[in-house]
């Protein structure tokens, strides 16, 4: 009995190379890796497989014995390996290991460090806070008190539950409670953030909503719910926009949320403003990242923190004109686990 180990049960992709970068040869999860019937790659021009990879072997024949290419996205198959060339004579070997879970892992840890540093920054500003906030409560507690005009003293009232809203979620991240969750009731949130943010607006702004009625009361702190939208609502307002659309549904088997969770709530804001810039989009969720010369950086950070203690993710999309943000929170009715 052989204990030759046959090149085709490794996970590790090889590739033999001829004078002209054509494939000589290929086991089968190099084929597979480059998109190709394991019988027939033999014959192909590296290059019109895959550009990346030509390159890369174009390199070799610079006079470079050997060469690691990190982590590169394959044109085909789209997975992402490390690659390692030699040369072997007139011709080259390639070696492609599937570092995809290594991608993952780090994501994450990258991810979570994002999310610890916008605590620690939550927490220090929460102390700071405190006291301004309780002042600027209680002079809203005297004008409603004190003016005869309903208008004004509704504004007054709206000042004080935001102010309260506020004092519990620096509370929140002073502590570093975890969320209180208990039925929420997520369009009523969304139209309470709405209207906040087109009083703010002064009547300039139209909200239209496109609601799933077949959501039911889910499982979630309410408060931190409405910071989130609230944010996102007031980021497109200051980025010129005169038009949102708020639009819920559910997806099914998402991948998008954490365990057990299968089923997820997806809200869409879109908005008509200016736009995220290119430069900032892949740093938007960020602490200290900010679209606007007088703008704190901590808005979408803080909307980020909040869906990912939810078990949910925010994403961000350009339009054509305009934004959309993604919100995706995991289905879990209110009652399932439990309320606190």
């Amino acid at each position: 009995m052989s204990n030759r180990l046959d090149p085709d049960d490794l996970a590790t992709g090889l590739i033999h190379l001829g004078p002209s970068s054509e494939i000589v040869w290929a086991n089968r999860a190099g084929a597979d890796l480059l998109g190709l019937p394991a019988n027939s790659a033999a014959g192909h021009a590296l290059a019109g497989v895959d550009a990346q990879l030509g390159r890369w072997v174009e390199r070799l024949g610079d006079g470079e014995q050997a060469l690691h290419a990190p982590e590169i996205t394959l044109a085909c198959s789209s997975q992402v390996v490390d690659a390692f060339l030699h040369r072997n004579g007139d011709g080259a070997w390639i070696e492609l290991h599937p570092v995809a879970e290594r991608v993952v892992q780090r994501q994450r840890a990258e991810r979570m460090d994002r999310q610890q540093a916008v605590a620690l920054l939550s927490r220090h500003l929460a102390h700071e806070l405190r006291n301004p906030l309780a002042g600027v409560r209680g002079a809203a507690q005297l004008i409603a008190a004190r003016v005869d005009d309903a208008t004004a003293r509704r504004h007054a009232e709206l000042i004080q539950r935001e102010v309260d809203r506020i004092t519990r979620l620096l509370e929140r991240f002073a502590t570093d409670n975890e969320n209180r969750s208990g039925p929420v009731n997520l369009h009523q949130v969304l139209t309470e953030s709405a209207e906040l943010i087109a009083a703010e607006q002064g009547g300039a702004l139209r909200v239209d909503r496109d609601f799933d009625p077949s959501i039911p009361p889910l499982a979630a702190d309410d408060s931190q719910l409405h910071q989130l939208f609230v944010n996102l609502l007031r980021n497109a307002a200051q980025a010129g926009a005169d038009h949102i659309i708020l639009r819920s549904r559910i997806e099914h088997q998402s991948a998008l949320v954490d365990p057990p969770s299968r089923h997820a709530v997806c809200i869409d804001i879109d908005d008509n403003g200016g736009g995220v810039p290119d430069v900032l989009r892949d740093r938007l969720f960020l602490p200290l990242v900010s679209g606007r010369d007088h703008g704190s950086g901590f808005g979408l950070a803080i909307v980020q923190q909040i869906a990912r203690a939810h078990g949910g993710l925010v994403e961000h999309e350009a339009l054509e004109r305009g934004s959309r943000f993604r919100v995706r929170l995991p289905l879990v009715p209110a009652g399932v686990f439990g309320d606190d």
